[in-house]
Order: C-alpha cells, then structure tokens, then sequence
C-alpha cells in the first residue's frame, strides 16, 4: 500500500480524534445486465449505491514511521508512545473479515452491511533508527491500492485487476524498522509481520501467513518504492471457502497448500502538477487435489497449481488548484482462472476520470472505463457469482461517485 503524502507532524500531544467519510456513486454499463464485476467495485451493482457511511476513531502516535505506508522526514521521538484505531461502516463496501463481519446477524440478507473493517493498536518504539508497529485488523499493505476512497494512493473510484486479485485485509501484528542510510542516500524501512492469512480473523489451519515488505524514499521525497509480499499456507477446507476467498484449492490428504504474493510499485511525481504510478504483481496458489461440486462454476476450487500476474500504470495531471485528471491502463493474466470466480485468459482495462474538489471536505469524480478479456469465457455481464455463464467479452462502464470528508 503506497500514499504520496506530506511527512507528518511530530507533535508531543496526541489526542483521540473522531472523524467520518461518506462515499455514494451512481454506476452503469452498456449491457442489460445490473453486474458491473470484475471492474474493481467492492460492490457489483449496477445503479445507485452507498459505498460507505463510515466513523474513524483514533489516537495517533508520534511516529517519523508508518507501518504499510513507510518513512517520512523528521527527528527520531526519543520516548515511546503509542496510538489506536476503530472503523465502523455502513454500506456496500464488503470488505469483510472472515469470523467477525461474517458473523454478525445483523447482516443477514442485506445488500447495506455494518462492518468493523479496521481496529488496531499501533506505536513507537525508540530502539536504533526507530521501529513502528501495528496490531489488530488492518487494510493490507501488499499493493498500489487501499480499501478506502483516499488519493493517494488511487484517484479512482474503480479498481485495477490487481486489487481484484489481492489481499484485502489482515488480522495479525507487523514491525516496521528505519533502515540505515548513507548521507543523501535516502530513506528506507524494512517491515515484517505474521497474519492470519488473507482476510481471515479465523483461520482454517496451524500455519500462520508471514508478510514482509522494503520501502525507499529519494532524498526529496519524490521517488517511492515499495516491494510488499506475502506468503503462506491457504488450503481450504470442505465448509468455509470463505477463509480463503477468492482462491479456493483444497487437499483430500489435509496436505498444506502454499500461496504468494507480491507487489511492486514505483512512483514518482515529476512536478507539482504530474505523477505516476508503476504496480506489478505476481500471485501462486499450490493447487489441491480435491474437485469442486457441479452446482459450482467451472474452476471454483484449484486443482493444478495457478499463477496470475499483471501490471498496471496511473497517471495523474493536477489541471488547477480544484481539478485532477487519471488515467490507468491495466493488464493482468489469469493463467489458469485460480480466482474462483473469473474464467482464464487475459483481462485489460483503460479508465480515465477527473477529480473534482470542493473545499477539503467533498469530492466528486465522474469516470469512464472500458474493459476487455481474451479467453475461452465470458466474464462480463450476467449475474454474480455465476460470472463463468456472463454474456460478453467486453464492457463499458460510467460512473460517478461522491465523497463527503468530515474532518473533526
């Protein structure tokens, strides 16, 4: 997870804050069917949606680092110190954590969900160059883009294929230590941690997943990169396929089923109007032996090992104080359809948009996507989560959504 943002205030006092967002789009494509997946919406209908109403309470600590965004410029705190971090939403947003948000009846039946999709301890410690850390449930840090309407990282309303295709949240603790740097060298952290797997606060085995990740900053802190992976055994078992959503594989010998990911993301902004973002990623899941029921789509559980990969490419161009353009071009192969629900073949993407602001406080964004696949399915159109019986083999999407920040 990348943000190019200012370097934070090292203020002594770190009070609780409360503060909110509320984020509504209007969604459309060019067929007759009301699914807009897989173009990156959290959410998959067509129409009016309410992406989120959501209240974040927090206490932050006085830190030149962040874990899962990296270092920033400023003196080293001498005392540690410590902060936290609660999200309550409302809406269409499903990023859920498998054995709480999963669990609540209050769900039931509801397109509009009530979620907690973060909640975490986060601090300082003033050991060599600094040590940041992070505990509880938290948005990964593995990949360009967030489960959250912010720019930076993304200036999109839509998602690329390989948020489509990665984490979205873990349960689990992450160190993140500065590295040392020579003089005019810049700045570096290294951070490593154990979760619970992809989106899970249950986990279906023993093992946990282990994710790492090496940040840089160029001395003028235009220049970032970030290699973020994680890796660990996800096999699943015959009753909670939602643990290791969306690549299901599954071992009738209880055998433990490796998966990867990784991601790396080069940025940098080449004037105060225009930067770039570069995302590559790769993914493995170890394939199970174990075939899925017919009620299924074809491919639903993995029996071969599956890779899948891809890249894609943002452009931002700041017209005035108030305007921002986006451009993305996207490109991401599913050799072997491991996602459980999306055929193989290739999928390429183009979206432009504008980013309007009004005030700090409201944004809105019309955008214009258009998608195609290469393969032997049809992934467009028809009803989820039968995708693998969709209509077509491209799609257009227009979309415009707004997002009302309350600052406290």
């Amino acid at each position: 997870m990348l943000a190019m943002v200012s370097a934070p205030s090292l203020a002594s006092d770190n009070p609780v804050t409360v503060s909110g967002r509320i984020q509504a789009g209007l969604i459309a494509n060019d067929n007759d069917s009301k699914n807009v997946f897989p173009t990156g919406f959290l959410n998959f209908d067509e129409g009016a949606n309410l992406n989120r109403a959501e209240v974040l309470i927090e206490k932050k600590p006085v830190t030149p680092i962040k874990p899962r965004i990296g270092p920033f410029p400023g003196p080293k705190p001498a005392s540690a110190n410590w902060g936290f971090e609660v999200d309550l939403r409302y809406g269409r947003d499903a990023a859920l954590t498998f054995g709480l948000d999963d669990e609540l009846d209050i769900n039931d039946g509801h397109k509009n969900l009530l979620l907690i999709p973060q909640w975490f301890a986060t601090g300082y410690l003033p050991w060599g160059n600094g040590v940041a850390w992070i505990a509880g449930s938290w948005f990964t840090s593995v990949g360009y883009e967030i489960g959250a309407p912010v720019d930076p990282p993304s200036g999109f309303y839509s998602h690329s294929y390989a948020f489509t295709y990665a984490p979205t949240k873990h349960v689990g603790l992450l160190t993140s230590a500065r590295l040392p740097q020579k003089k005019g060298a810049g700045m570096a952290t290294l951070s490593v941690g154990i979760v619970q797997g992809w989106n899970n606060l249950q986990d279906n085995n023993d093992d946990k997943s282990i994710i790492f990740d090496w940040r840089w900053r160029s001395p003028d802190f235009r220049t970032w990169i970030d290699f973020e992976n994680i890796i660990g055994n996800e096999q699943t078992d015959n009753t909670h396929s939602e643990q290791t959503r969306p690549f299901n594989a599954i071992s009738s010998h209880n055998e433990k089923l490796l998966r990867r990911f990784h991601s790396l993301t080069v940025t940098h902004r080449f004037s105060p109007t225009n930067r770039i973002a570069f995302n590559m990623v790769y993914g493995f899941q170890e394939g199970g032996d174990v075939i899925a029921a017919k009620r299924n789509p074809p491919g639903f559980l993995i029996v071969k090992d599956s890779a899948w990969y891809g890249a894609n490419f943002n452009l931002y161009h700041q017209l005035d104080k108030h305007l921002q353009a986006g451009l993305r071009l996207d490109w991401l192969t599913d050799a072997e359809g491991a996602h459980a629900l999306l055929p193989a073949g290739d999928y390429y993407g183009i979206t432009a948009n504008l980013s309007w602001w009004q005030g700090k406080q409201l944004r809105i964004r019309p955008e214009l996507r258009y998608d195609w696949y290469q393969g032997s399915g049809k992934p467009f159109g028809g009803k989820v989560p039968a995708i693998f019986f969709g209509e077509t083999d491209s799609q257009w999407v227009a979309s415009i959504d707004a997002t009302w920040f309350l600052s406290p």
